[in-house]
């Protein structure tokens, strides 16, 4: 392995170990040195990587951002129909926190704790929330031409977070409910079939045709 890439590696280690321990203990309550702790490595290692808390929770934040929105600008621009768009916007969440199961709990944390505070994370780069405008003029734009159903914007967006979200959310109760042994494949199962699932319930509510729920 070359220097750059121990480097890399023993960043992502310790990415991994703030967001734990943040969950763990809170933002506030969260030592430089319980991180270090968690990454396994000493406080002058952590200070050569992120002198600061702040640091780290903009690092975090920062790779979920990374991880979403250039896709979402990609996926946006693209040739094709809006259900083409919808399905691959299920998908590049979906796969993302499948990939990142601490950040829902991570975020959620966070925006009880202190909103104003993940706001200002996230507007220290405006450039991060073009993509979230161009996705919501696409879809204003499909409800000019009817080919969705005009519904208020919030409530789009809270089925799609809540579908997304939540089952990673309460993954070890659904394990311990449901299923014998939390790594049991029924949960696996579950979680492999959620992308069709979801992109079927919002395309349902989507439907211009669907008079079930009130305009």
């Amino acid at each position: 392995m070359s220097n750059k890439e121990e480097q890399s590696d023993v960043e992502a280690r310790i990415i991994e170990a703030a967001k734990r321990v943040f969950i763990n203990k809170g933002y506030e309550a969260a030592k430089m040195g319980d991180i270090a702790a968690e990454a396994g490595i000493g406080r002058t290692s952590l200070n050569y990587y992120f002198r600061t808390k702040e640091m780290l929770f903009a690092a975090i934040f920062g790779q979920l951002m990374d991880a979403l929105l250039p896709n979402i600008a990609i996926l946006v621009d693209e040739e094709g129909h809006y259900t083409e768009k919808l399905r691959k916007l299920i998908h590049l969440y979906l796969t993302t926190l499948s990939k990142n199961p601490l950040f829902p709990l991570f975020v959620v944390n966070e925006l009880h704790r202190d909103p104003e505070h993940l706001f200002n994370t996230i507007m220290k780069e405006p450039s991060r929330v073009q993509p979230m405008l161009k996705l919501q003029r696409l879809v204003l734009s499909e409800m000019e031409k009817g080919t969705i159903r005009r519904v208020p914007l919030i409530d789009l967006v809270a089925n799609l977070i809540s579908l997304v979200i939540f089952p990673f959310l309460i993954r070890t109760p659904l394990s311990v409910v449901f299923t014998e042994d939390k790594n049991s494949s029924n949960v696996e199962e579950f979680f492999n079939r959620r992308e069709e699932v979801v992109y079927n319930l919002i395309l349902d509510f989507l439907d211009p045709n669907n008079n079930n729920t009130k305009k």
